[in-house]
């Protein structure tokens, strides 16, 4: 099973020399915020992208995988993990599409 690294974020910010002020900056959040986030290991989708953008990495960047040594092919893994965290995001961002579409249809 895989879960999203929480740590990995400041170390791939610390190892990039991105100061933790500044990619909370470029998320669009404070610093105080952006800690709080990391520490209830809860974030949004768009704030993971934009971390991702930030740090040049793709989002399977930030998964570790729990139990690697017990599989043959840990990416069937990430990918799992992904589309299980992200089919939510996606209806959300659908709904969000549809209201726009339906807007300006109206308008």
């Amino acid at each position: 099973m895989s879960k999203l690294d929480y740590n990995k974020i400041k170390n791939l910010a610390a190892a990039k020399r991105i100061p933790i002020k500044e990619l909370a900056r470029l998320c669009g959040l404070s610093e105080q915020g952006f800690h709080y986030m990391l520490k209830k290991q809860s974030m949004r989708v768009d704030t993971m992208e934009k971390i991702c953008e930030a740090l040049g990495i793709s989002p399977f960047d930030l998964f570790e995988n729990e139990d690697s040594e017990n599989q043959s092919n840990p990416s069937s893994i990430i990918i799992r993990a992904k589309e299980s965290d992200y089919n939510d995001s996606i209806l959300q961002k659908l709904d969000v599409i549809i209201e726009l579409l339906r807007y300006q249809k109206v308008h």
